[in-house]
């Protein structure tokens, strides 16, 4: 694993992202606005059945205390259904809204150098988001 750090379009945990996003949602991380950060983190949103949601991987700092090194951690956030109600956070983190204690640890941490971990938590995201659609459109059967 490499010390330099790489245009965020190079590094590994985009490439990863990258060939996810087209892989479960069809979509080409290259046609989004992507929010460039340092240490080849970068962050994008995308829309799904009309729900807002924001991902990426904040940093990718190698061979630093407390970091994740290269390909980072991949995280996925959606508006926080308890808020404002019973909540302060407008957003929270996909792997506390999902009930199922070994998916929810699975996903918590969701390392960018892995690029199957990275579509199993999209998949579980493009599960959750079209459960939550048909629940709210009374398609359950």
């Amino acid at each position: 694993m490499s010390e330099t750090y790489l245009p965020v379009k190079e590094s590994l945990g985009y490439k990863n992202v990258k060939t996810a996003l087209l892989n479960i949602f069809q979509m080409n991380l290259d046609d989004l606005f992507i929010l460039e950060n340092s240490y080849e983190g970068f962050n994008f949103s995308i829309t799904y059945r009309g729900y807002d949601v924001e991902m990426g991987i904040p940093d990718a700092q190698k061979n630093t205390q407390f970091q994740f090194g290269e390909g980072g951690i991949f995280k996925i956030l959606l508006d926080d259904p308890n808020y404002p109600e019973n909540s302060i956070l407008e957003k929270i983190f996909l792997e506390f809204l999902i009930d199922n204690q070994s998916i929810r640890e699975k996903i918590e941490y969701t390392f960018g150098k892995n690029e199957k971990d990275i579509e199993y938590a999209l998949q579980v995201l493009k599960g959750y988001l079209d459960k939550k659609y048909e629940e709210e459109h009374d398609l359950v059967k």
